[in-house]
């Protein structure tokens, strides 16, 4: 049953290269792991002669252990080998899905790549064939660790990964990951080679008795000549993946028979009687009109729908980003750096850049309903305003907070508002120029592979003409700035640009609602879910 399996990953495998998208995919994915993996090779193999090799072993197999047990999540949804409930329907016996998923799990560019680079281990620590030996016994047992832990966590995780909170765990979980190498920056040493050097021991003695750091362990103590401890480690390693292998066995049954939790709330949310409004209680100035209605109805969506939530976590990277650089370099920070917390801008304008293509078939609705592409847009735009706007204020606060750049506070919120309209301009214009659709997938990170191209395109461009309409209030902040008190140059910087914003929204919205008046149907067909792969 075991090489049934593997037959059947290879076939997926040759089936997704017929795809001229699948194919483009593979090919970059296979050279960046290529890339990752000799670099990760040659890493190992050169740390021979170095001081710490066993250190920087150790803390390597624990960083590869780490990714690998996590980085297999995001891929729930898109990667067919993943979810167990696909084999529900096969008449195969516990026993014999475990022993064919394991096998198919180990087939990849992914474990081929990790193994490659563990294998410079060899060539940096190995003496002889019986050190040797229990290195490549380390890389194997690390592979293994790697891919048991990886998917007993997915089987476990399987039922609340269907429903939308794991849709927002995945998005989550890449938000945090942007946030490690700061954190490590953060708490860890300011530079220098001994600094790193101490940084590295200090975190190999942290992780060393983890089972994270088990197979590190067993290479690092075999490179030292400790045979009986590089036994040891391997033995730990051993009994792990036995108890793993256990409890993933028990999990593969509830993973393929549990229910969608969101489905299972819904259905219990129904049966109570529960009521909801359109418009939130949280904010009665919502104009009850029809921009209000759809403006209500899009923060409705981006509280319940992950789609519409991933690309709202994804801007909270920049802002974070920012604080954990102005918490590390607090005392060398000027007051006026709280106005670099306005960078949040850019990535937020990525909410505005295709704001019919998550309506998907749903848009006939509006259309039927009375063609007023105006009040869709206004009410889009103030969805997306009431969004964006903590998103620029939470890190001023915070940054005039850690710099004590308080008077600063005024003109950096002052300044979003006209910014934002030149965003929301560019966004208006570019939706309905370049609408595409999205797939509705259980991962929020999966995009369209046939319309990925343009979407990214559709990005990078507008961020370019956001970046030179915004060049004059820059420009013109900054002469402010320099000869005029802060007082007279917040009141002359935010009025000109407030009113700089509110022309170009308004010369924004007139010519995508003109544009788009005659188009709806058009409109309708782009963002059709049949195009969205």
């Amino acid at each position: 049953m075991a090489r049934q399996f593997a037959l059947l990953k290879l076939r997926l495998v040759r089936n997704g290269l017929r795809s001229p998208q699948y194919a483009v995919l593979f090919t970059i994915g296979s050279a960046g792991a290529a890339v990752v993996s000799f670099a990760g090779f040659v890493f190992l193999a050169t740390l021979r002669t170095d001081a710490i090799r066993g250190d920087a072993t150790l803390v390597t197999f624990a960083a590869v252990t780490a990714v690998w047990t996590v980085l297999p999540l995001m891929g729930f949804g898109t990667d067919e080998t993943l979810d167990p409930q696909r084999l529900a329907l096969l008449p195969l016996r516990r026993g014999q899905l475990l022993r064919g998923l394991l096998v198919a799990a180990l087939i990849g560019i992914a474990p081929i790549a990790t193994a490659f680079a563990l294998a410079g281990t060899i060539v940096g620590l190995a003496r002889d064939f019986l050190t040797a030996s229990l290195i490549l016994g380390a890389i194997a047992g690390t592979l293994v660790l790697c891919v048991v832990a990886s998917r007993t966590l997915i089987a476990l995780l399987a039922p609340l990964l269907r429903s939308r909170r794991g849709r927002d765990v995945l998005v989550m979980t890449i938000v945090l990951a942007a946030f490690v190498p700061q954190s490590f920056r953060l708490f860890g040493a300011r530079g220098g080679t001994e600094n790193t050097r101490h940084a590295i021991a200090e975190i190999a003695n942290r992780v060393r008795f983890t089972p994270f750091g088990w197979g590190g362990l067993a290479a690092s103590e075999a490179g030292q000549g400790k045979v009986l401890a590089s036994l040891g480690a391997l033995a730990a390693i051993a009994a792990l993946v036995v108890v793993l292998l256990w409890v993933w066995s028990l999990a593969i049954p509830r993973a393929m028979t549990a229910t969608d939790l969101a489905a299972a709330e819904v259905a219990r949310g129904r049966r109570a009687g529960r009521t909801t409004t359109l418009f939130p209680g949280l904010l009665p100035f919502l104009p009850r009109t029809r921009a209000g209605a759809v403006a209500a109805k899009e923060l409705r969506y981006y509280v319940r729908d992950p789609r519409r939530r991933a690309p709202v976590f994804a801007a909270l990277i920049v802002p974070g980003l920012f604080l954990f650089s102005m918490l590390r370099e607090a005392q060398n920070r000027p007051g006026s750096s709280t106005m670099l917390a306005l960078v949040a801008l850019l990535p937020a304008s990525g909410l505005t850049l295709n704001q019919f293509g998550l309506d998907g078939a749903a848009l006939w609705s509006t259309i039927v309903a009375g063609n007023d592409p105006r009040s869709e847009l206004v009410g889009k735009n103030l969805a997306t305003a009431i969004i964006v706007v903590p998103l620029v204020a939470v890190p001023a606060l915070s940054a005039a907070a850690i710099t004590n750049g308080w008077h600063y506070v005024p003109i950096t919120v002052g300044l979003a508002p006209g910014m934002l309209g030149v965003v929301l301009a560019v966004g208006n214009m570019v939706s309905v120029w370049v609408p595409y659709a999205l797939p509705d997938r259980r991962n929020p990170l999966a995009g369209n592979p046939g319309q990925g191209c343009v979407g990214g395109l559709a990005a990078m461009t507008a961020l370019l003409v956001d970046a030179i309409i915004l060049v004059p209030v820059g420009v013109l902040t900054a002469i402010a700035l320099h000869s005029l008190p802060l007082a007279a140059a917040t009141i002359v910087s935010v009025g000109c640009a407030t009113v700089y914003g509110a022309l170009a929204w308004r010369v924004g919205m007139r010519s995508a609602s003109r544009y788009l008046w005659w188009r709806m149907p058009e409109l309708l067909d782009a963002v059709s879910p049949r195009h969205a792969g």
